[in-house]
């Protein structure tokens, strides 16, 4: 009786223990057990997270533009672990305030990606920090800063961080109107190469072909946007050998005898030589009645579907050479915080600035190749061949000047259009102008500083 009470009770204390040790469901558990279970259980959630999760984009341009609609759409259909939605705004202004706005807002939404003029890429950096970009560019096996011209490898910094690269590329040129050149019985070959040469050209066009016919214009005194008229000095100060600001943008140089020269030649085209009016008729060069035309590469679809064959293009003329601001589109990312979501954004950055994306926007909207690599293909230089005015502004990018690179550039353009347009109505002289400019060019610096 006792060996089999014994045994009965050994049997109970192993089954006690077997219960213990392997629990079945809805069995009663111990804190401690219920703690091991749960952590269990988010590891494996966070691993099946990690392999099925879709990393959201948001990506931020200037205009509406069909083509890079359609590469953002083969993007997320070529990316399962990646969907990018993208917001467009009417221009590069638009853009800005809205970032600094959701970015003053502090907790709003800030986007991943941004695709802005290159002027800005310091002011978006000071409200939204932005990602360097050399790690990536080392560790990619396409996209290489070596790649870019060496115009595009300087203009890419916000002090030592590589912030932004050009997606593509703009600048100044002289069109001219090659009937209206023979006309006057000069060289519809030849475009004027220095300032001397566009007055002599107007005063001939003047004398030729009469009051019908604009000898001159250039887009700060034809259109409505302040950084027209700010570019197109800008240049011209470089252009006569002078400077703009010096290295690190704390002291002004521009009111200067080139700074000067720059502005009263600008200013004289129309208060002087008269060769310019501010009286310039609606889209006056695609119909036949400018001859002189200083405007943007992105205008040459434009005016070559308008003057066909007739269509001639120079470099902008320069009083010692000829210099170009550079202009166009830089891609940055916007530091989330998180390494998977910024490299994703590179991902996209890097599919986006492609061969295949450049030169289908290069083809659609008359933009400029960045990298020598994409520059140097076949189907490129093809392109280029079927367009003189493409080439030469292709060509251009060997003579590129800088416009500055600080967060409080946008607030300086405004300025100089506001200081320098009343000169062109003979309220202000050019050097009281510039000096002017120069002093409230310094309240700028240092409010910024």
């Amino acid at each position: 009786m006792k060996k089999w009470m014994a045994t009965l009770l050994v049997g109970c204390m192993t089954l006690s223990l077997l219960g213990c040790g392997g629990q079945k469901d809805g069995a009663e558990k111990t804190p401690e057990t219920a703690a091991n279970q749960e952590r269990a259980d988010e590891k494996d959630g966070e691993e099946a997270k990690t392999e099925n999760a879709v990393v959201e984009l948001v990506y931020w341009k200037s205009y509406n533009v069909d083509t890079y609609k359609e590469f953002i759409e083969k993007f997320n259909e070529e990316h399962d672990n990646i969907h990018v939605t993208a917001e467009t705004f009417p221009d590069h202004q638009s853009t800005l305030q809205k970032i600094q706005v959701q970015a003053s807002a502090g907790n709003a939404q800030m986007p991943n990606v941004i695709q802005l003029d290159t002027c800005m890429t310091a002011t978006v950096d000071s409200v939204a920090p932005l990602v360097d970009l050399m790690p990536y560019l080392n560790a990619s096996d396409t996209l290489k800063l070596d790649n870019f011209y060496e115009t595009f490898q300087e203009e890419g910094y916000v002090g030592d961080k590589l912030a932004g690269l050009h997606v593509c590329a703009n600048c100044d040129l002289l069109f001219y109107n090659k009937e209206i050149f023979r006309q006057a019985g000069l060289d519809p070959e030849k475009s004027p190469a220095t300032w001397e040469e566009v007055i002599a050209f107007g005063k001939q066009i003047q004398e030729k072909c009469g009051e019908d016919i604009i000898p001159f214009a250039y887009t700060g005194i034809t259109g409505d946007y302040y950084e027209q008229f700010s570019w197109e000095w800008q240049a011209m100060v470089q252009s006569a050998g002078g400077e703009l600001f010096n290295e690190d943008y704390t002291k002004p140089m521009f009111n200067s005898p080139e700074g000067i020269e720059a502005l009263e030649f600008l200013v004289g085209t129309v208060t002087d030589s008269k060769i310019a009016s501010l009286s310039y008729p609606d889209k006056g060069f695609e119909n036949g009645r400018l001859g002189m035309y200083m405007d943007g590469s992105w205008s040459i679809n434009t005016y070559q579907d308008a003057l066909g064959e007739n269509l001639g293009v120079g470099l902008m003329p320069g009083k010692v050479e000829s210099k170009v601001m550079v202009g166009g589109d830089q891609m940055m990312i916007v530091d989330s915080g998180d390494k998977a979501v910024n490299d994703a954004a590179f991902e996209f950055l890097a599919y986006m600035m492609s061969a295949d994306v450049i030169i289908a926007n290069s083809k659609d909207q008359g933009e400029l190749a960045c990298q020598k690599s994409i520059a140097d293909t076949e189907e490129y230089q093809e392109y280029l061949g079927k367009s003189q005015a493409m080439q030469v502004a292709q060509s251009a990018m060997e003579h590129c000047a800088y416009r500055a690179r600080t967060p409080w550039y946008d607030e300086w353009s405004q300025l100089v259009y506001a200081v320098c347009e009343p000169c062109l109505y003979g309220e202000i002289s050019c050097a009281d102008a510039l000096a002017d400019l120069e002093a409230q060019t310094n309240d700028i610096i240092s409010k910024y500083n």
